[in-house]
């Protein structure tokens, strides 16, 4: 009997991870992808025509990579990517061992280093050290570290039944913060991974949030890592040349115009030049914009989930994070990892790549005419609000006043500090390269190509899982519904694992399932966790609302009287102590609670 034929629509790091997963367990796999390069939004962008003299041509992005350490799927997919001269694409990951915050207001930017904790009181006691450097008020700090300990403690009941249906900025009570602590909570989740604190659910930006807040109070070398060179040459490249000596058939530069649908399953895949292909089983890995585009009524018809997507407004669900690199001359290493712009109206974070970049060589050596010594790449996260600079919002520029309108941004945060230090200089701009997937030909504003999901409250109702009720279809994709529950490459990689699963369960296939992990946080706070389920069950608010979060100036006097309701005459004892049965037993009978 022939193996099983899986056609895999979308050669991103969903598809790519399905043919990896796919061939490996025995399937013949087509891979198809309509633009002639591989990787999706995570693949490189070289900038055509700029490498002479056997040169490459300068790269450019997308946006730049980063791989925080709650990425599990990405990190075990490039540890089995073999590299031509020995050893594998992990090998090539870089960590970075700081990180910068720099003001545009006031030309101030400061450097941040790890501080390791050991007990979950120590998470807010590294908080409060972070934000005291940003000289923020205390009772803003308070609240928000409190806000902070009640989403650790919240079991994931509550998160899903009521935090997912709340805004984090309603959540965290935003409004109640002084107007420079809002700026803050505003930008930070989204210069991070696009996540907007007003539109996107608590569950999801509060979930990520505390995944990268234990990353930030931890020192070890894994916490944030970018990559030792251009996406593609690193990663994609290796990866392509791996599935097709596995045996992936591989199709770039062909566009998909129609699923077809008969007899209650996909009976096959239209191609831009009528061809029509078929398989035994088909994956989805295209963004939202486009699988939204590609589903039909005939598909909806078979699947509620996929016609509520369908017909769903998707321009509630997305918004932009989009990159631009700046060529320099001479290379300008800012501090060893990323810099974020609290204060920037467009949302900028950035990075210096070419330190990371040492094992290649000088860069102007690789990359394009010899004149090049540097490169900052920068992702903008917030299109919507009027530039410093150039008074409208980035959708309503032109590519130049982009690059014009970052650029003076960076240098108003980045120069002066205070001492009339002049670290970007125009003299030292060679060139910029936005987006390619920002398209222009059709005027202003531009149609982005590459938009992501941005979790509302309750869409985790509306989002499918990899495997659809029609029978011969699955999703990969990181908008499907994952434990990582986030729109990057770490959620596609998952999505895919899970589709391949689904795959090997429908077919009768004998091959092991692909891996998953959850994401994780202190076992500490489990006995807390158990505590709200309870609270929970019996219809009850969060402990810490029951004792008057809204009264508390800081989480310490919160927790004073967490302590002295359970009985506990030291604070640092809280945690160890509440992990007691009896204590839990108590605090239960105190509030009334079978």
């Amino acid at each position: 009997m022939a193996n099983p034929t899986v056609i895999v629509i979308g050669g991103g790091v969903g598809g790519l991870t399905a043919a990896h997963e796919l061939v490996q367990r025995g399937f013949t796999v087509h891979l198809y992808e309509s633009k002639p390069a591989w990787g999706g939004k995570a693949r490189s962008q070289p900038v055509t025509g700029t490498g002479t003299n056997g040169r490459l041509d300068l790269p450019g992005e997308h946006g730049f990579r980063f791989y925080p350490r709650f990425y599990k799927h990405v990190i075990d997919t490039m540890a089995r990517i073999p590299l031509p001269g020995g050893g594998h694409v992990v090998d090539h990951l870089r960590s970075t061992t700081e990180s910068a915050i720099a003001l545009v207001d006031n030309d101030t930017w400061y450097r941040f280093y790890r501080k390791q904790v050991t007990k979950p009181f120590e998470v807010l006691e590294a908080l409060e050290l972070f934000f005291q450097e940003l000289d923020f008020d205390e009772g803003d700090i308070g609240l928000f570290s409190a806000k902070i300990l009640q989403f650790l403690t919240a079991s994931d009941a509550r998160r899903l039944g009521e935090y997912e249906k709340i805004a984090w900025w309603d959540f965290l009570d935003g409004d109640r913060y002084s107007a420079k602590f809002q700026r803050q909570l505003r930008a930070v989740p989204r210069t991070m991974v696009a996540m907007d604190p007003k539109r996107g659910s608590a569950r999801t930006v509060g979930t990520i949030s505390m995944q990268l807040i234990l990353d930030y109070a931890d020192t070890g070398v894994n916490n944030d890592r970018t990559m030792g060179g251009p996406t593609s040459e690193m990663w994609f490249d290796p990866w392509m040349a791996h599935l097709q000596t596995l045996g992936v058939n591989l199709h770039s530069g062909v566009s998909i115009a129609s699923i077809e649908v008969a007899g209650g399953a996909i009976s096959g895949v239209r191609l831009a030049d009528n061809t029509l292909v078929t398989g035994d089983y088909y994956v989805l890995a295209t963004p939202i914009d486009t699988t939204i585009g590609l589903l039909t009524p005939q598909m909806g018809a078979l699947d509620p989930v996929l016609e509520k997507l369908r017909t769903s407004n998707v321009d509630s669900l997305v918004s932009w994070m989009v990159g631009i690199q700046y060529y320099l001359y001479e290379d300008v290493p800012l501090v060893r990892g990323h810099t974020f712009y609290p204060d920037s109206p467009w949302a900028l974070t950035s990075i210096s790549q070419p330190q990371f970049w040492r094992d290649l060589g000088l860069f102007r050596k690789r990359y394009g005419g010899g004149d090049v010594g540097g490169l900052i790449s920068v992702d903008v996260s917030d299109w919507n609000t009027p530039g410093t600079f150039i008074p409208k919002t980035a959708k309503q520029c032109t590519p130049d006043e982009i690059a014009k309108e970052i650029w003076a941004q960076l240098k108003a945060a980045l120069n002066g500090s205070g001492a009339g230090e002049q670290i970007l200089t125009d003299d030292l701009l060679h060139s910029w390269h936005l987006d390619d997937d920002l398209d222009f030909t059709a005027g202003l504003p531009p149609v982005n190509r590459s938009r992501l999901l941005v979790h509302p409250p309750g869409s985790w109702e509306l989002r499918p899982d990899a495997g659809t009720a029609i029978p011969n279809l699955v999703l990969a994709s990181d908008y499907v519904r994952t434990n990582t529950d986030l729109a990057s490459m770490e959620g596609a990689n998952e999505a895919a694992r899970r589709a391949v699963n689904t795959i090997l369960l429908r077919s009768g296939s004998t091959a092991g399932p692909v891996q998953t992990w959850p994401l994780t946080e202190s076992t500490k706070f489990d006995a807390w966790k158990k505590l709200d389920e309870r609270l929970y069950e019996h219809g009850r608010p969060h402990i810490f609302e029951l004792l008057g979060i809204e009264r508390a100036a800081q989480a310490a006097d919160l927790l004073r009287r967490f302590a002295a309701f359970t009985g506990i005459s030291k604070v640092d004892d809280l945690f160890d102590q509440v992990r007691a049965s009896s204590i839990i037993k108590g605090i239960l009978t105190r509030l009334g609670v079978p």
